[in-house]
């Protein structure tokens, strides 16, 4: 017997996905013009890139240092490279994706898309792919301009810039998800910056297996594996660790925003 396919609802599956990619190009469209209006947005776009360029002062400072103190700063090269280049970019760049979010939250933009023919999870998650995608590419090519780092490594890098946008993904969501406007946003970031952006460097000192309990700290993950990567070890399980932990976190929080949307 044959079967007789249900029209009615491939065709809606059809139409929901025209509007999610009507909304997607909606909401690309929309970033392109407030980035282009928005000199700060600017400024914090390219915040990878001045770390970067200041890593270029890090040889002129070793020599100095060696000649004035004999103390050797080049063991703590890739420390440096890595609280700056690797992990910094994740507080910048995910401060930027949860001050957007909150901005839309005060617009009421959450709300007016409960209306829109898309799953309430469309939007968040296009905010949480977009700074995904923006702070790997960014933290890639920041650190290949540090001028410090072989090819090979740079190279070895780009997963580890993956898992730090899953970082800055996480970041970004948490912002909106515990604050109400841009002024609480703000002071959840300043009270999380430490923990999410010194700590994660105390495991450089820490040779013991309880070091794993920073790993409940995003940012943990990608700077572990880097000094892996820098010393030729295997960094892989940091990298599945990383992406599982930040693809946990973030799928909750992207839970909870979508319950906020619907109100």
């Amino acid at each position: 017997m044959s079967t007789i396919p249900n029209t009615s609802t491939t065709s809606g599956n059809a139409s929901v996905r025209t509007s999610v990619m009507t909304a997607l190009a909606g909401f690309g469209r929309n970033d392109l013009r407030s980035v282009r209006r928005d000199s700060i947005m600017i400024g914090v776009a390219l915040g990878p890139f001045l770390y970067a360029a200041a890593m270029w002062f890090l040889p002129p400072l070793t020599t100095f240092l060696d000649r004035q103190y004999a103390f050797d700063l080049t063991p703590y090269h890739i420390l440096i490279v890595s609280g700056f280049v690797v992990i910094g970019p994740v507080a910048v760049l995910g401060a930027l994706c949860g001050l957007m979010l909150l901005d839309d939250k005060d617009q009421h933009t959450l709300a007016a898309l409960r209306v829109a023919p898309i799953p309430p999870l469309t939007y968040p998650l296009y905010r949480a792919a977009m700074i995904t995608a923006v702070t790997t590419v960014s933290i890639t090519a920041a650190l290949a301009l540090t001028r410090l780092l072989p090819a090979e490594l740079v190279l070895a890098s780009i997963p580890i810039a993956f898992v730090c946008g899953l970082g800055a993904a996480v970041v970004g969501l948490l912002m909106p998800a515990v604050a109400n406007n841009k002024v609480e946003g703000l002071a959840v970031m300043r009270a999380t910056g430490i923990a999410l952006f010194g700590l994660p460097l105390v495991p450089w000192w820490l040779d013991h297996p309880a070091q794993l309990l920073f790993g409940l700290l995003p940012t943990y993950w990608p700077a572990k594996a880097f000094w892996l990567a820098a010393d030729h070890q295997t960094y892989w399980p940091y990298i599945v660790g990383g992406i599982a932990y930040c693809g946990l976190v973030g799928y909750l929080l992207l839970r909870r925003l979508a319950r906020t949307a619907q109100g």
